[in-house]
């Protein structure tokens, strides 16, 4: 059996420490990325998970690839690590496809689907 993973823990590490390195505290990440300081505190403290659109605004605000956000802590700092270098190409591509998705989605119900080939 596979040993379980704590996603709300890694995710909210990885929150905190690219936080940080943007030099930024909860509350201007809060207003940047047009979130609550509440919901920022709760994701950092592992009380609430998020959904792709919150994961899209977080990593637009802190100016950083979705990936990043599940990566092992063990992981951090190992940047030639061939696996760490496997992962985030993965965890991009996926990224990348579900953002397509709920932006297809979301235009079809608008009707605005002309904004979607200005966005890719």
């Amino acid at each position: 059996m596979a040993e379980k993973v704590n996603i709300k823990a890694i995710f909210a590490a990885n929150l905190i420490r690219l936080r940080k390195e943007a030099g930024l505290s909860q509350k201007r990440l809060s207003e940047i990325a047009g979130l609550t300081h509440n919901f920022i505190n709760d994701i950092e403290n592992e009380k609430k998970g998020i959904s792709v659109m919150t994961l899209g605004r977080l990593s637009e605000a802190l100016q950083t690839d979705p990936a990043l956000f599940f990566l092992d802590p063990a992981r951090w700092y190992a940047k030639a690590d061939p696996y760490y270098l496997l992962l985030l190409d993965t965890l991009n591509e996926n990224t990348n496809r579900l953002f397509d998705k709920y932006r297809k989605l979301i235009n079809r119900g608008r009707g605005d689907e002309h904004k979607l080939k200005k966005d890719t």
